[in-house]
Parts: structure tokens; C-alpha cells; sequence
């Protein structure tokens, strides 16, 4: 499926319907981290992408609170801000997330709509999260998702944004900006930056990836095929079985990540990392 396929949330839609019907009994994790991943390696990201999520909300009161976590997949983060006591209502594009998320969780409240256009009433909630879901949008459909998530909350109210912040990533779904551009991008909406935090610095597996991808450009360009582009490894595993050998040295890589990550988490500069974990407000005075 080409790049213009997968844009755009019509044209991306039938990409999200094939890895949710692949991925959501399965692997959750897969639908919603790095499809065509190993387990293992969809749990490590998991691990420090829900840490960074709860370090963010602990500076929120969560008690109490109206929530909305747009582009929910099978409900990881309604069921954590439902946890911390907040009525939260989970919204998905596709079908088969949110037959998930009710499976998992059917106290909750799912339902079917975009980010994009999202039907819910001006300032309903007093906090919105979306968790690497504006980075799968066109820029000009990010905008248009980031002002919907600023009209549904109420003055006062706070968004939460984890999306990709590499711009060497360059997959056919995923369309990255520098953190300032994400940051102007909310502001233009009425969401004034509280604060932010590098999420998923995985040094040694980047590493591994550019190893890879060098490999697979230099094989591509030798049959004179147009070269991969970004981060791509793990696509190109599943149609060449014979990239798998390199499934040792990255678990090993992973294994040793665990406490780099730490390590990374506390020291690197926050813009090192693959993705930003943004905390916003949006302007004006609470009623």
C-alpha cells in the first residue's frame, strides 16, 4: 500500500482495520505499538511508554475528573485513568479496537468515532489523552484533531499528547514534527505547553535499525529497487523470513536496553528521544 494509501484518515483506515483484525485478539500490544513485532520486544516498548503516560498524569487530580482518550485501540488507557478514578469514555475509528476494548473491559464506555471529528459536546471533559495517535494523521488532519481536542475540553482542562518527535522516521504512517512544531501546533488550538518529557530513547536498538536498514538499502539499490525508508525493519521481517536471524542480536539488544532506558530516561536531553510525551492546558479560566 502506497504512502498517498495509507494518508488521510479514509485512506488510512483500511490499513488500521487489517492490523487491528490481525493483531487485537492475539497481540494487543501489536495493534498499538509495532506491528509485526515480536511480543517481546511490543512489551519493553509498553513497559516505559506506560511509565512515561503515569508520570505525566501523576501531576493531574485524576478523582472525580471527565476524561476522553481519543484513538483508545483496546482500552490500555481508559482503563488506566478509570483506575485513578476518573469517568472516562474511550473513541476509536475502528471496529475491531473497540470489540476489543469492550471484551476487555465492558464497564466501560467505548465508542466508534475520529479524531478528526470527534462527536462529542464543546467543553465536556476536564482532561483529553491521545497516545501516539496525531502522529498517524496528515498535517493538515493533525490540526484539525488537535482543535477538536481542544473544543471538547473545558477551559482550564488538560490534554495529553505522546507523539513521534524523530523525524529520521519516515514509515508510510507515521508523519513526525520536531517538539517546538508540536508545541506551536497545540498553542494554535488554544493548549498552552505545562510541560514535556522524552519517551522511548532505545539507543542501541535505533542502532540496530539504521545497521538494518543500511543492509536493506544497499541490497535494494544492487537490484535497483528504491531503498527502505525509515523505520520499517519490521515490515520488511515479515516479507523476507531470512532478516529473522536478526531477531537474536535485537532481543539481546533489548535485553540490554532495559536499564539504558532508565538510565536514558533520567540524563538524555528529552529531544533525543523517538517520541514526546506533551502536557498541555488548554487557555482560559475554569468555570
Amino acid at each position: 500500500m502506497s504512502q498517498s494509501d495509507r494518508s488521510g484518515r479514509t485512506g488510512l483506515q483500511p490499513y488500521w482495520d487489517e492490523v487491528s483484525g490481525r493483531y487485537a485478539t492475539a497481540d494487543p500490544l501489536a495493534a498499538v505499538c509495532y506491528p509485526g513485532a515480536p511480543p517481546w520486544f511490543n512489551r519493553f516498548i509498553g513497559r516505559f511508554q506506560m511509565r512515561a503516560v503515569k508520570r505525566v498524569l501523576d501531576v493531574i487530580p485524576l478523582e472525580g475528573v471527565r476524561a476522553l482518550d481519543v484513538g483508545c485501540g483496546m482500552g490500555r488507557w481508559t482503563r488506566l485513568l478509570h483506575a485513578r478514578g476518573a469517568s472516562v469514555i474511550g473513541i476509536d475509528p475502528t471496529e475491531e479496537m473497540i470489540e476489543a476494548a469492550r471484551r476487555l473491559s465492558p464497564d466501560l464506555d467505548y465508542r466508534r468515532m475520529s479524531a478528526t471529528a470527534i462527536g462529542l459536546p464543546d467543553a465536556g471533559f476536564d482532561l483529553v489523552t491521545a497516545v501516539t495517535v496525531v502522529q498517524h494523521l496528515r498535517p493538515e488532519e493533525q490540526r484539525a484533531a488537535v482543535a477538536e481536542i481542544a473544543r471538547v475540553l473545558r477551559p482550564g482542562g488538560h490534554a495529553l499528547l505522546l507523539d513521534l518527535i524523530d523525524l529520521g522516521d519516515r514509515g508510510p504512517v507515521v508523519f513526525p514534527r520536531a517538539p517546538e512544531d508540536w508545541i506551536a501546533l497545540a498553542r494554535a488550538a488554544g493548549l498552552d505547553l505545562v510541560a514535556w518529557r522524552g519517551q522511548e530513547f532505545i539507543p542501541l536498538i535505533r542502532m540496530g535499525w539504521r545497521v538494518a536498514n543500511a543492509l536493506g538499502r544497499g541490497s535494494a539499490e544492487a537490484k535497483g529497487a528504491a531503498p527502505a525508508r525509515g523505520n520499517s525493519w519490521f515490515d520488511r521481517m515479515q516479507r523476507r523470513p531470512g532478516l529473522r536471524v536478526l531477531l537474536l542480536p535485537l532481543r539481546l539488544m533489548v535485553w540490554a536496553s532495559y536499564p539504558m532506558e532508565w538510565l536514558c530516561v533520567r540524563l538524555a536531553p528529552a529531544r533525543s528521544a523517538r517520541h514526546g510525551c506533551f502536557l498541555y492546558r488548554l487557555r482560559g479560566n475554569a468555570a
